[in-house]
């Protein structure tokens, strides 16, 4: 494996190694056979050399060679004086091939070691890509960010955003930056110009810092510790830096995006809900004002027998009985949304309830509720739900016998209204939405569609809950369960 960034002292001290086994190889080589041009083995230390430690250790290997080839196998032998002029030749020849295999060798090793760096840093942008994708906090971004600089540059690196006129982040290490570094990233941030790790005008500094601003106005701003290495700075790091910040700005903007996105959603189903009620109310509640208003100017404009008077406003009554109904739910919802509900649970028998329920809905209904069941429960709230569901029985269970029943099984209570109408025709929840209306026989939708959405938010409310499905036979049963006291 190549060594980007070697030891001085240890490869120079593996060049000396390697040109004293090559002294020891070739003295032995000459005792067993004497051969000629055994100084071509001191090329081998060369290469090794270069294509290990590059240039340096090299160059100490060709030079120390020479002199070890003139000193161990040329005569006079254990001197550096050459006594024949035709072995000066041959030790320049030496010393000029070491040199060329040494620049070859090196240049190789330079151009692995980039091929190797620069996959390196494609698998750190691929990674980073992947790690931005997952993120979702500004902190968590920024700090993925920085390590995957100080992967890159294998040197410290920072993402500082902008909150304001403070700058939060810390180095990719953990460690917290210096005065000057701050100094000189806010400096970046306020020009909007990159700057140098040791130079003017915050010579302290010991980050390069390049600005950031998204296209929805954020800021930040990315350091990296290369003008003080000892590798020296790395040439064009700029543009890896702004592979970085492109990647980070659509990171950031992402949120942002999000946060439009979530917010033109809530404004489009307010819009829906704003329809939705108009719809639901604009017939349900037309209809009894304009009842109301017909009996009134009938008794102003006409002589009525005494049981046509009280029919009227009998009618007028029950009409007037509806709207209030109508208008409590939608109050009753608006508490909902708006998290207002107080609920005071207390103990009360579920017979007692169902009773004042049937009382307040004025339904009739078969009530097999037996005492004796008792339930912790918000008594007003538990008889408003049981109330909607006593209304919907009775507006969609097509006039048939309605029948209440009590019970309890694990711990748990219940109440449960069942009807002999059409029935849910299948899954009952789609139901439990609000402004879900049922259908009666002449195709209009009667009501608000927030009796069962109330109930449920009732009882969840009191940690019960509202169940419904068709009956075997036909009609539908609704069951309010909530923990016994």
């Amino acid at each position: 494996m190549l060594s980007p960034r070697p030891a001085p002292l240890l490869s120079h001290a593996v060049a000396v190694a390697l040109v004293a086994l090559a002294t020891l190889t070739a003295l032995a080589i000459e005792q067993a056979a004497p051969a000629p041009n055994l100084s071509l083995l001191f090329v081998l230390p060369v290469v090794v050399c270069a294509i290990r430690y590059g240039a340096a250790p090299a160059l100490s290997a060709a030079v120390l060679g020479v002199l070890t080839c003139n000193f161990f196998l040329i005569e006079p032998r254990y001197t550096l004086r050459v006594a024949d002029a035709a072995n000066v030749l041959g030790l320049a020849l030496l010393l000029i091939v070491a040199l060329t295999v040494s620049a070859v060798a090196t240049q190789a090793r330079r151009r692995t070691i980039e091929a190797l760096e620069a996959a390196q840093r494609a698998a750190a942008v691929r990674e980073l890509a992947r790690d931005l994708m997952a993120e979702r906090d500004p902190q968590a971004l920024a700090r993925r960010a920085a390590e995957a600089l100080a992967k890159m540059f294998r040197a410290r690196a920072c993402v500082l955003l902008a909150e304001g006129d403070a700058l939060q982040g810390c180095a990719s290490d953990g460690s917290p930056l210096g005065e000057a570094d701050l100094e000189a990233a806010r400096l970046a941030v306020a020009s909007g110009l990159a700057t140098r790790g040791g130079a003017y005008p915050v010579g302290e500094a010991s980050f390069d810092f390049w600005p950031l601003r998204t296209a929805l106005r954020r800021h930040a701003v990315v350091g990296v510790a290369i003008s003080g290495s000892e590798d020296g700075r790395p040439s064009e790091p700029e543009k890896l830096v702004e592979t970085v910040l492109g990647y980070l700005a659509v990171a950031l903007d992402r949120e942002a995006y999000a946060a439009q996105a979530v917010a033109g959603e809530l404004a489009v189903a307010g819009e829906k809900l704003k329809t939705d009620l108009l719809a639901a109310v604009s017939h349900d509640l037309k209809t009894p004002l304009s009842t109301i208003l017909f009996t009134l100017q009938s008794l102003g404009r006409f002589e009525h027998d005494r049981q046509a008077r009280a029919d009227l406003l009998a009618g007028a009554a029950a009409e007037a009985s509806r709207l209030s109904g109508m208008v409590d739910n939608l109050l009753d919802m608006n508490r909902i949304e708006a998290g207002a509900v107080s609920v005071r649970p207390e103990a009360c028998d579920a017979a007692d309830l169902v009773q004042a329920a049937l009382l307040r809905s004025g339904v009739a209904a078969a009530n097999d509720a037996a005492p004796g069941v008792v339930l912790r429960v918000d008594p007003t709230l538990f008889e408003t739900a049981l109330s909607n569901v006593l209304g919907n029985a009775a507006k969609y269970g097509g006039g048939g016998e309605i029948g209440v029943a009590v019970g309890a099984e694990e711990g748990v209570g219940w109440v449960e209204v069942a009807d002999r109408g059409p029935g849910f025709g299948g899954d009952a929840e789609p139901f439990f939405e609000k402004f879900a209306r049922g259908r009666t026989g002449d195709g209009r939708p009667p009501g608000t569609g927030l009796g069962l959405a109330l109930a449920r938010a009732f009882l969840r409310a009191m940690d019960g809950d509202v169940t419904a499905h068709d009956r075997e036979g036909g009609g539908a049963v609704v069951r309010l369960t909530a923990r016994l006291a």
